[in-house]
């Protein structure tokens, strides 16, 4: 017998674990300490197994995650800190549910998760207390980050299935992106602007970039010979994804301007720049995109991100397969270009109208 009653009325464990180290704690219950003799006993039958090749090695939960974590450092910042976020909330969840291993995470505890997710929760606001439930996009990048992981942990032979397989993402109905009309681009660049925004501007609009990859664009990634623009991580900037790694065609405007800010260099290192040769920052280019607009009396939304939009829109309406604008602009499926898909027929009125009188004799 390994539990023993002491004179004081507390209960010894004298056991050796899988190791055969001698253990001895004191509980103050029976209960407590058949408790801990059982957690042991588990320990040592669950060693002999994988030491006879019945069963796997569990691997800890915890670690799993941590080893997800580092697939995604290569990622930029604000990615890398929303999967940081996620994955840090899994853990607590799974610290809550007192998951050590990363098999014992269940169909049924996946299923928890969910209505943990989805479920309405309480906000304080100086107004008063405000019940809401979180975005279907929200709430689907959590999902799809932790099918990911669960994924990643079946790759590695720790689990044999993911536990996720039966959840499914929220439906969302997703925005259509904005774009900017040809009238409304000839307006926004008639306006008097700083050269260097201009060029900017243009830059975003004639490659489909991401803002923070049109701001960390240097001379190494642009060859003229070739005419492609190169969009490739650095020592101070790490791309959105692995697929955003890419190689952009100059279009004849976009390599006239690139010949031209070379010969003029300002910035050694940067193809854009501010007017005052440094690096570009977003704050101050999304102020000048508005204040350019509201000159150029565009009604609708301005703001950077549209100039991608309007290039993959514009793309579309000049017969470009989808296939080839994911390829342009560095998505990781055709599913997330798609969406331009919707503005491929809303020009097409004249193609149309060769159908009017069509009922008529």
């Amino acid at each position: 017998m390994s539990i023993y009653q002491k004179p004081n009325g507390k209960y010894l464990v004298d056991i050796r674990d899988e190791f055969d180290t001698r253990i001895r704690r004191t509980f103050k219950t029976k209960m407590d300490a058949k408790a801990f003799e059982s957690m042991y006993t588990t320990s040592k039958y669950q060693t002999k197994l994988v030491k006879n090749k019945i069963t796997k090695a569990k691997y800890s939960f915890e670690q799993a995650l941590n080893d997800f974590e580092m697939t995604k450092v290569g990622l930029r910042p604000k990615s890398y800190q929303k999967y940081k976020f996620v994955l840090s909330q899994l853990k607590k969840f799974a610290g809550a549910l007192q998951i050590v291993s990363i098999d014992e995470f269940t169909p049924d505890h996946a299923s928890m998760l969910f209505i943990e997710l989805t479920k309405e929760k309480e906000i304080k606001r100086k107004s008063g207390t405000i019940r809401t439930r979180p975005m279907p996009k929200t709430v689907n990048f959590f999902i799809s980050t932790v099918k990911a992981f669960f994924y990643y942990e079946v790759l590695r032979d720790h689990i044999t299935k993911s536990p996720m397989l039966h959840i499914k993402n929220l439906k969302s109905e997703k925005r259509k992106p904005e774009f900017y009309s040809i009238p409304e681009l000839k307006s926004f660049f008639s306006q008097n602007m700083q050269d260097e925004y201009r060029y900017a501007f243009m830059g975003l609009l004639f490659t489909g970039m991401r803002f923070n990859e049109l701001a960390n664009l240097t001379w190494n990634n642009i060859d003229f010979s070739k005419k492609l623009v190169y969009v490739k991580p650095n020592a101070s900037f790490h791309i959105k994804t692995h697929n955003a790694e890419r190689a952009i065609p100059m279009n004849n405007e976009l390599f006239q301007l690139l010949v031209f800010l070379n010969k003029k260099m300002k910035n050694v290192d940067y193809v854009f720049t501010s007017p005052r040769g440094k690096k570009l920052r977003e704050r101050r280019m999304l102020e000048v995109c508005k204040i350019v607009a509201n000159k150029a009396q565009i009604d609708s939304r301005a703001y950077l991100h549209k100039f991608r939009h309007t290039y993959a829109t514009m793309l579309i309406r000049k017969g470009v397969s989808i296939e080839a604008i994911k390829e342009l602009l560095g998505h990781w499926s055709v599913t997330e270009t798609e969406i331009y898909a919707h503005n491929q027929s809303d020009h097409l009125h004249r193609e149309v109208s060769s159908l009017n009188n069509l009922l008529e004799s």
